[in-house]
């Protein structure tokens, strides 16, 4: 505590001291977490991930565009004879949206390919040089 004969400048130029210290202390954790910030940014980017490992992104999006094929296209059995169906109007709109998912669903596999592809690419140009 301070005594209480203690001059009334001396208390406020305290308080000053303590106004300071306490913005110094902020901008040093606003600081601290924007460098943090960054640092997290940068490393869990999709690009420097990929980078870092490429042949792991490349299995895994492989992975994912035959599970995704599969499970767009269905389960196909090949024991059963083929012969022509007639279908409503509503199985047709059916067809044709498990269609458009399947083009969807392509068209996600190739841009992970050629993604994956790039990124493999670079790094293996990277490793050379």
């Amino acid at each position: 505590m301070t005594p209480t004969n203690e001059p009334l400048d001396g208390i406020q130029a305290r308080i000053e001291e303590l106004q300071k210290s306490i913005a110094n202390r902020e901008a040093q954790i606003k600081a601290r977490t924007r460098k943090l910030k960054e640092e997290i940014e940068a490393e869990l980017s999709p690009v420097k991930i990929v980078e870092k490992h490429p042949f792991a992104v490349t299995t895994v999006f492989f992975a994912a565009g035959l599970l995704l094929g599969k499970a767009v296209r269905g389960k196909k059995s090949t024991s059963a004879p083929i012969r022509p169906v007639t279908c409503a109007q509503g199985e047709r709109s059916a067809s044709r949206s498990e269609s458009a998912l399947s083009a969807i669903g392509l068209e996600a596999l190739r841009s992970a390919k050629e993604l994956g592809f790039a990124c493999l690419q670079r790094y293996i140009e990277k490793k050379i040089t």
